[in-house]
């Protein structure tokens, strides 16, 4: 991603894929969070964790903290599955459950949970899964 981009708002998931893509062609997965300010504006973003081609673990308190630093409002986070499928497994629903609720905790809103992988992505926001 292009620092110019920085201040311009996130207009929907397939604007975060475009952004993001190449994370499925890297070899091992990670978790990139977004930091955005009431109007979807990109403030910041950063690698949270890195992990094996297979498995990443994150700390929650990891995603926070810079979200914090820049007082975003809200967050996406953009995980890859470089040896699969963009469908979310267990841990992901999971993990996604716990940052929204760590958000809610700190007035900071996750707004999306992507999945990049092989067949493109897959948005917990779009498939109504923060309803």
């Amino acid at each position: 991603m292009d620092d110019d981009l920085l201040f311009t708002p996130v207009e929907s998931a397939d604007h975060v894929y475009y952004l993001f893509r190449e994370m499925q062609n890297e070899a091992r997965e990670k978790i990139v969070c977004l930091h955005l300010n009431p109007k979807l504006e990109i403030l910041s973003y950063e690698v949270v964790a890195m992990g094996t081609a297979h498995y990443v673990i994150s700390d929650p308190i990891e995603v926070f903290r810079g979200a914090i630093v820049v007082r975003a409002s809200k967050i996406i986070i953009i995980h890859n599955h470089p040896a699969g499928s963009s469908k979310p497994s267990e841990a992901d629903r999971k993990g996604a459950a716990k940052i929204r609720e760590l958000g809610e905790l700190h007035n900071i809103r996750l707004q999306d949970f992507m999945i990049i992988g092989e067949d493109g992505y897959f948005s917990f926001d779009e498939e109504g899964m923060f309803e």
